[in-house]
Order: C-alpha cells, then structure tokens, then sequence
C-alpha cells in the first residue's frame, strides 16, 4: 500500500509551527524514497500477462514425418532385381499353308481366335533393361482345312468328321526387355525373345484324322506398359507376334511350309521383389 506524501509531511514533527531546514531535508529524502520505490509485481490486478511460452519443435522429427511423405508418394519399389509376371489375353492364329508329297499337294489351315497365357521369371539389371525365361501356352482351334489331295479340291469346315482340330503351342523363350527409365507410374516398353517351342496339333480332314507333335526353334517381339499399382507391383499389358519359322503341320521332310505367325494381346500382373 503506497504513502500519501501529504500524510508524510503532516506526520513530520513541527516546532512551533514552522520546519527546520534538517526536518524539510529528511521529509523530501523520505518523500523521495518511497516515490521512486518499485511497484510490487505480485499483484495479479497490475502485473502484465506473460508472454506465451514457445514449445520447441523437434526438427529432426519434421523432416523425417517430410522425408517418410516423399518417399511413400513416390516409392514404386526396387528398380533392380528379381521378379515374377503372368498374363492372359485373346490370340489370333494366322492360316498355315503348306506344299506335301513333293510339292503336288496343297493345303491350307485356318484357326479361330484362341487365348494365350504366359508365365515369366526376370531379373532387372538396371531400371531399363531385364532379361527373362518365359513359357506358357497358345491354344486355336482349327475353323476349316483346304486340301488338294487326290487332284480334289476339299474345303471341309466345322463338321463333327471333318474340318476340326486343335492346335497347341508350347513356347520356352530367353527374353530380354528395354524400358523406359523413368519416375512415373507409367512406363512403356520393348520386348523380344528367342527359344523352341512345342507344336501338337490334331486335324480331322478328308484324308483321316491326322495328329503331330514336335519340337520347333521360334521368336517373338512385342510392346507394351506398365503401371504401378503399389510399390513393386505392376498391371501389364503387351502385344506380340510368336513367329514359328517352320512349323512342319502334316508334312514330310520335302514339304514346304510357310511360317506360322500368332498375334496375341495380353493384360497381367508383374511382381519386383
């Protein structure tokens, strides 16, 4: 509680009603005094408001929670290594012609649209480029046969005794890849392959019912993307041409045999350990 000057000079002692020089001295000392003494700052009516403390943030633990957010949104699993890929689609079989008997013979063979499913093991070198072993299975079955045998000509189409078959391709091929290096999701890519593959094929025709099976040296080029659907794993889509060179349908070592192309277009899944 502060002093009322006034009361102070009041109080001073007074002889015969005038101030001596030394009372007025110790009056305005004590005036002084007590003028310029500090307010107390414990009073919660005057003392000002603290300022708001400061939480200090951890820095390192922010640019973690940054560095974890950057990497999950562009994380799109090991560009390099070992990995797995199937996948299925519709197969087109071109027609198979061939000459027989020295050349007097001709035939032709006509399929209907077939499916292929493959299955391929892969290892990536770098981010543009892996090497695979691929196998699997095209299937078409067989739509009409043209024959000339016997000096006859034959187009036998669908019927239960004639005309039907079946034509089986089992491909075992070396592939290698180039793609698009890149940090997006999508990516576009090459393909070509090299190996044997096993041909069965059986044909009722008006000769009889016939059946074959051997082994054939093939290759195969395509083109295709993917994209990331998680981390590592990819949604695949391709197109390829599976070339058979010399198929040798119902022939002998003298026949002549066009090429054998199948067209196939494939959606699948490939999987980036």
């Amino acid at each position: 509680m502060r002093t009322n000057p006034q009361d102070v000079q009041l109080a001073t002692p007074t002889s015969g009603g005038s101030t001596t020089d030394s009372d007025a001295a110790s009056s305005q000392d004590l005036w002084k005094s007590l003028a310029t003494s500090p307010t107390p700052t414990s009073d919660p009516m005057t003392s000002p408001p603290s300022p708001p403390k400061t939480v200090a943030t951890n820095a390192p633990s922010s640019v973690s929670s940054n560095s974890r957010s950057t990497y999950k949104k562009d994380d799109y699993g090991p560009p390099t290594g070992w990995g797995l890929r199937t996948a299925v689609g519709p197969a087109l079989q071109q027609s198979i012609s061939a000459r027989s008997n020295g050349g007097a013979d001709y035939s032709s063979y006509n399929f209907s649209p077939g499916f292929r499913a493959d299955f391929e093991a892969f290892y990536s070198v770098t981010n543009g480029f892996y090497f695979g072993l691929e196998s699997g299975l095209i299937y078409n079955a067989i739509s009409s046969i043209y024959t000339s045998a016997n000096s006859q000509n034959n187009l036998v189409s669908g019927s239960s005794d004639f005309g039907n078959g079946s034509f089986y391709q089992v491909p075992v091929l070396g592939n290698i890849r180039f793609q698009i290096p890149n940090t997006g999701k999508l990516r576009g890519y090459c393909t070509g392959g090299i190996g044997v593959v096993w041909d069965y094929v059986t044909a009722s025709t008006a000769l009889g019912t016939n059946s074959q099976h051997q082994w054939n040296y093939a290759f195969q080029l395509g083109a295709g993307f993917q994209y990331t659907l998680l981390p590592g794993l990819d949604l695949d889509t391709s197109f390829k041409t599976f070339i058979t060179p010399n198929p040798l349908i119902f022939s002998d070592a003298t026949s002549q045999v066009k090429a054998s192309y199948n067209y196939a277009l494939e959606i699948g899944l490939a999987y980036r350990f």
